[in-house]
């Protein structure tokens, strides 16, 4: 499947049940089928009247909603290129990314758009431990605005505006590559450079299909996802996609709004469905009755968890463990009861889905090539096979993961590379040298991210340990939100090997005790 037959595909389900619900919002709002198509069709027609056209980068900065799904397929199906948000990013890093992939459009709730160019209100986010980049920075990017216009906010298109006008013009089709680029997801990379991961039209397509043929959604489904890549298959199969505009995971919330509105299938993040089972737990509930699958994509998913999980499941949910990288997703599924009886070292995860070639490299890192493999980071060759990082083994055809080739860490749904923000944290006055490392926490499911500094001499510890957090939060030391350490730890770092590398494993052996 190519990205051009999107529409199309939707359209043909509206014609079978135009008044069946496509989209439904927290607030009740409901978006049957023959609706969404037109709204999205006359969404794509004002954007293409405005000027947009095929291969236009397209920053988007909407927190998933009716909107957000609107506008992706809206998007690709001019040819534009989706380049979605990751908010948190320092001022540098968020440059730095920007410059790479040089967006000509940036769409925005006015309310991002208004707090980005208050330094006031920038000020008093960062000081309750929320940030966000300056998007009115954007110098010669086209603005549209979701929302309606607020103090700040520079004078752009509207998406209400674009879509009116879009019901009165007539946009004829562009012809469109499977090779085109469709998304781009920026990754800091295994070297600490970002690197902008493009998926191409064809990938994009492959990575719906895949999704979405093992989990079997019908028209009875009602599907809580947060990112395109679930909610595209269950749009496309029938079901009902339930879109939250929350920034925040709020247990008790999340169960409410699960049971108020039927929900059948929930995409999570292993720290979010931690969460909530400690919260069922604690309240002496379960999870909804109705729930039929709960998906989990974010690894690792250790079987501690998944007991606490299943104390607090219904009779009958089902529970995917998903394996996938930002450049290749998904690549693996294996459901909580295989992953239980498994009782050989490492961390299954099932075998390669259908199309899914996975092999060994001669020091054990697991090498993945299918049709859902990103076409390239940009500025790069195409990528024919994917290094993963991982080290595995193939047992009887299933991939159990053994470790990370590299340093990288995982907590909540992101992938933190140390080698991005030691450099910097080094330059900090009093620190000799650094390292950042990942313990994992049993009673959380997640890692924990270890920061263990090592003070000049004569600096004082307690003064070093201060300085440091502080410099992380703000100034030219200043981190992702996403790569915040849990703990700093001042203490001489052990060096190993020819190089003289700070010993990581000595460090996550002192943060085990600290913890």
């Amino acid at each position: 499947m190519i990205m051009r037959s999107l529409l199309d595909q939707l359209a043909s389900r509206a014609e079978e049940s135009p008044n069946a619900p496509a989209v439904r919002a927290l607030d009740g709002r409901v978006i049957a089928r023959a609706a969404f198509v037109r709204r999205t069709r006359a969404t794509a027609a004002g954007l293409a009247h405005a000027g947009m056209r095929p291969g236009d980068r397209v920053l988007i900065a909407v927190r998933f909603s009716t909107e957000t799904l609107e506008l992706a397929i809206a998007i690709l199906e001019l040819g534009g290129v989706l380049v979605p948000l990751d908010t948190g990013l320092g001022e540098s890093v968020f440059a730095e990314r920007m410059t790479l992939i040089a967006p000509t459009w940036v769409i925005a709730e006015s309310v991002l758009l208004a707090a980005s160019a208050s330094r006031m209100a920038m000020r008093l986010l960062r000081s309750r431990g929320v940030r966000l980049p300056r998007l009115v920075d954007m110098r010669g990017a086209t603005f549209v605005r979701v929302g309606r216009w607020m103090p700040g906010v520079p004078r752009s298109l509207s998406l209400a505006a674009l879509r009116r006008r879009g019901e009165e013009v007539s946009v004829p089709a562009p012809a469109l590559e499977p090779t085109a680029p469709a998304i781009i997801v920026c990754t800091s990379g295994t070297t600490g450079a970002p690197n902008a991961v493009v998926h191409s039209r064809r990938s994009v397509g492959a990575i719906i299909a895949a999704v979405g043929a093992p989990l079997a959604f019908d028209a009875d489904d009602v599907v809580y996802a947060h990112e395109l890549h679930a909610a595209l298959p269950a749009l496309l199969a029938g079901a009902t996609v339930l879109v939250s505009k929350h920034s925040f995971f709020v247990p008790r919330q999340v169960i409410g709004q699960m049971k108020r509105h039927g929900v059948t299938c929930w995409f999570a993040v292993t720290s979010d469905c931690n969460a909530l089972a400690e919260w069922c737990a604690a309240h002496g509930t379960r999870m909804p009755a109705t729930l039929r699958q709960l998906i989990i994509s974010s690894a690792p998913v250790r079987a501690p968890f998944l007991r606490r999980l299943r104390g607090v499941l219904a009779a009958g949910t089902r529970v995917w463990c998903v394996y996938g990288l930002t450049e290749m997703v998904p690549v693996a599924y294996v459901d909580l009861d295989e992953k239980l009886a498994y009782d050989g070292e490492g961390d299954l995860v099932g075998p390669p889905l259908p199309g899914i070639s996975a092999r060994l490299a001669h020091d054990g890192e697991l090498l993945l090539a299918g049709p859902n493999l990103c076409s390239e980071y940009l500025g790069h060759p195409p990528l024919r096979e994917l290094a993963t990082g991982d080290l595995a083994r193939i047992d009887e055809g299933r991939v159990v993961l053994l470790g990370r080739r590299k340093d990288m860490m995982i907590r909540g749904s992101h992938n933190i590379y140390p080698e991005l923000y030691e450099p910097a944290i080094e330059r900090i006055a009093g620190v000799r040298r650094c390292a950042m490392v990942g313990v994992y926490d049993e009673a959380a499911a997640d890692e924990r991210i270890v920061l263990g500094v090592e003070a000049q001499p004569g600096v004082d510890k307690r003064a070093l340990k201060v300085r440091v957090g502080e410099a992380l939060r703000r100034g030219p030391s200043r981190i992702d939100d996403a790569a915040y350490p849990d703990l700093i730890l001042v203490a001489p770092l052990s060096v190993c090997g020819r190089s003289s590398k700070v010993d990581r494993e000595q460090l996550r052996t002192l943060a085990r005790g600290s913890l």
